[in-house]
């Protein structure tokens, strides 16, 4: 028997060390090759601490912090990724199963009895007459048949089975299996980097929406009292009905303008819920009364590298795919060629269960096939074709993604320019309106100017503030776009990693390949 195992595993060794792969050479498509070496954006110099560049870090608010890391922990749709990715590691395992021999074991007792007039029993003159009286058999010999053939049968083997991958075909498909698992894996991660993204612009839609109905609620009592001071001066004499009727349009504009901003609030605070997994109106610890994200003003650094291009999830999960197809053309070619396999059982048997595993009751089989397609209606060039063009489409698909990538890249440094011009320029309308303000009040309460002026400078500050706080969400949201862009950071060691952690126990991490 040991001679037995040893001639199966020298053949199994033999036929893998002359394996080979039928997979094509890679290549990258020509718009991916030809991708520029920097970014055509001027940014100034930024001389910065690295934290100020550490992601959502960045925009120094404990508010968001503890958002972003309750979206990584409840957030549906994540979760949903990282169960599909925990589908493909199992699937891998699947495809990776094939490369290596299959074993199984069994036990089987047989007991079988049969009448001697039938079958072969029947051939050499058993019993035919069905009486039962052993007549039949041998005269001349002194031998007769029995009325009938018993048989009991004890069996334990070994089974072993494998096929040869001698044309990679196996490993190809094992291959592909994994590429498949990183590629989605880079979906899993497109997905965190989307719940982090929308839960920055979502916040950030709260603290504008809530900071303007502060302020439109406090244009409304200020136009309110306006207009009342306007109604007296009419009576009096002292202003006509154009300025009493457009004062009272003003008012009445603030006022109409409340409900819109009630609703918008309502609704930016019933999705943020959602992204958190939780229902609308369940957020209130989350959110404190006082929301005020830090604004940083610092440029981007210029002369950010392309190479941070391929740190976006997309763009990798693109990749992956791309190898993918291009190792099933592989096992698309070898499924054209001879299949060789391998199955052997060893074991032992007996007619009696006690003497069952006696050394000389084994027994062992080994059987070597090939089989080679003659013939298949055009099955399998078809499948080839088929592998062939979803590979065509693959690398379509990559340099789309590329492509995509630097026009999202570039978009979003040259946004991020301006809004942060444009910020600077409403400081300044913020601080004119500010200073208006000062010397309005100095003059009325020297006697010198009148109330109604006053009133007038606070709803032109109140104005000015709505553009502040407007200009600080369109900047805020073009720093994120800038992050979105290029996968999170553009400084890879300054990234804060969070744990995915559940509240119900368990930490939530993107599974591996083990």
């Amino acid at each position: 028997m040991r001679t037995f195992l040893r001639r199966g595993a020298g053949l199994l060794l033999l036929a893998t060390a002359s394996a080979c792969s039928l997979a094509p050479a890679p290549r990258m498509p020509a718009t991916v090759v030809e991708m520029p070496e920097a970014y055509d954006v001027e940014a100034p110099p930024a001389e910065v601490e690295p934290e100020a560049l550490a992601w959502w870090r960045a925009f120094d608010d404990p508010t968001l912090d503890r958002l972003i890391e309750t979206a990584l922990t409840r957030n549906l749709d994540l979760r949903e990724a990282i169960a599909r990715l925990e589908e493909l590691r199992h699937r891998y395992r699947i495809a990776r199963a094939p490369l290596f021999p299959a074993l199984s074991l069994s036990g089987d007792a047989n007991r079988s009895s049969t009448p001697a007039n039938t079958g072969l029993g029947s051939q050499f003159g058993g019993d035919d007459d069905g009486a039962g009286d052993g007549d039949g058999g041998f005269p001349g010999l002194g031998f007769a048949f029995p009325d009938r053939f018993e048989f009991t049968t004890y069996s334990a083997s070994l089974g072993f089975s494998y096929e040869l991958d001698f044309w990679g075909r196996l490993r190809n498909e094992s291959g592909a299996a994994v590429r498949d698992f990183l590629a989605s894996r880079g979906d899993a991660e497109t997905v965190r980097l989307t719940v982090i993204g929308s839960t920055i612009s979502t916040y950030l839609e709260v603290v504008s929406t809530r900071a303007q109905l502060a302020i439109a609620e406090d244009n409304v009592d200020l136009l309110r009292e306006r207009a009342e001071l306007t109604r007296e001066r009419y009576q009096a004499g002292l202003t006509n009905t154009f300025e009493l009727y457009a004062i009272r349009q003003q008012y009445r504009t603030a006022e109409s303008n409340l409900p819109g901003l009630r609703t918008a609030l309502d609704d930016a605070e019933g999705r943020l819920a959602l992204i958190l997994g939780r229902y609308a109106g369940t957020i209130d610890d989350l959110l404190p009364a006082g929301l005020a994200p830090a604004i940083d003003p610092t440029p981007i650094p210029a002369g950010l590298p392309m190479s941070l291009l391929e740190a976006r999830p997309d763009v990798m999960a693109a990749f992956e795919r791309v190898e993918a197809a291009r190792l099933r053309v592989g096992a698309r070619r070898a499924d054209l060629l001879p299949s060789i396999s391998l199955n052997a059982s060893g074991g032992f048997q007996s007619a009696e269960a006690e003497n069952l595993f006696y050394v000389d009751q084994w027994f062992g089989n080994l059987i070597g096939g090939i089989v080679a397609p003659i013939f298949q209606g055009g099955r399998l060039r078809a499948n080839l074709g088929a592998a062939g063009a979803q590979y065509d489409q693959a690398l379509i698909a990559y340099a789309r993604t590329v492509l995509g990538a630097y026009r999202e890249v570039r978009t979003s440094l040259r946004q991020f320019e301006n809004e942060r011009e444009r910020y600077a320029q409403v400081m300044e309308q913020v601080a004119d309106a500010r200073a208006s303000l000062e010397n309005q009040l100095e003059r009325y309460q020297s006697g010198v100017g009148d109330y109604v002026e006053y009133l007038d400078a606070r709803v032109n500050l109140n104005g000015a503030e709505t553009t502040r706080v407007l200009a600080e969400r369109g900047f805020g949201e073009a720093r994120l776009a800038v992050h979105r862009a290029l996968g999170g950071a553009w400084v890879a060691e300054d990234v804060e990693e969070v744990d995915m952690s559940d509240n119900e126990g368990g930490a939530q991490t993107l599974p591996d390949l083990r």
